[in-house]
């Protein structure tokens, strides 16, 4: 059995990395740091690739390289910055809402259309608490800080839902699973970090809800740590969604 992981050099990804490895699983890890992608694929017997997943032409490329068959694919790379501009790639998306949110939706997109992942494979993606209330859907509009995380997790809820009914044969799942002792909050204040660092979870127990979905199998698309996610605030339907779809699809090619 063959996994990938994405957002592998720390935090959630390197959890759902060590997770599956420990049980046999065949792991590739896909990450920004090169250091720390090689020292963890020596640590886990895994096989690393070097990827910016805020970059879409990075993501296109990761998709060419991964070769052979996939029997998961567990989408963990993710970040928050705290800016009160719009932080930029060099290809003029917003930081926060390509690597949180595009990365995810290209990856998986291109790989289903390569028949990279087998049909009754597993994606598994890390989501938000489910609270989008006060989200954008002006998908096209960078928004600054938390409400460009905002905007992304409600983007991964609604992808996950269309791609769920798009392939039917496939477990796709959404997991929030709660504050994790991880490094997501490094520019956040201090105060904050200090909280995260006191009643946020150990690595191995948030990974490991993403684990249960992809090891076990499980209706529903969205869950909160092991329990589905019950939203206060229905996720939207019909436009908003569609056009997501329609923006999203720009960056499969180039």
């Amino acid at each position: 059995m063959r996994i990938v992981v994405t957002g592998g050099t720390s935090g959630i990804g390197y959890g759902t990395a060590r997770f599956a490895a420990q049980r046999g699983w065949e792991v590739t890890i896909v990450g920004r740091n090169r250091t720390q992608g090689e020292k963890i694929a020596a640590e886990l017997g895994a096989d690393y690739l070097y990827a910016d997943l805020s970059k879409m032409s990075d993501v296109r490329r990761l998709a060419e390289q991964l070769e052979g068959m996939i029997n998961a694919l567990a989408l963990c790379a993710g970040g928050i910055y705290t800016d009160k501009e719009a932080r930029l790639t060099n290809e003029g998306l917003e930081t926060t809402f390509a690597t949180n949110y595009l990365s995810k939706f290209a990856l998986s997109e291109i790989l289903l259309q390569q028949n990279k992942i087998v049909p009754d494979g597993c994606i598994v993606m890390v989501g938000g608490n489910g609270v989008h209330k006060n989200a954008s859907t002006s998908w096209a509009e960078p928004q600054a800080g938390l409400s460009s995380a905002m905007k992304a997790a409600l983007a991964v809820d609604l992808y996950a839902s269309e791609l769920a009914k798009r392939y039917p044969q496939l477990r796709v799942h959404t997991c929030y699973p709660g504050i994790v002792r991880t490094n997501l909050f490094q520019e956040a204040s201090l105060l904050f970090r200090l909280l995260s660092r006191m009643f946020g979870q150990p690595i191995a127990k948030g990974s490991a809800y993403l684990g249960r979905l992809i090891l076990e199998k499980h209706s529903g698309v969205h869950w909160k740590q092991d329990r589905p996610m019950r939203f206060s605030v229905p996720l939207p339907v019909g436009h908003e969604a569609e056009a997501l779809w329609a923006y999203s699809r720009q960056y499969l090619t180039t």
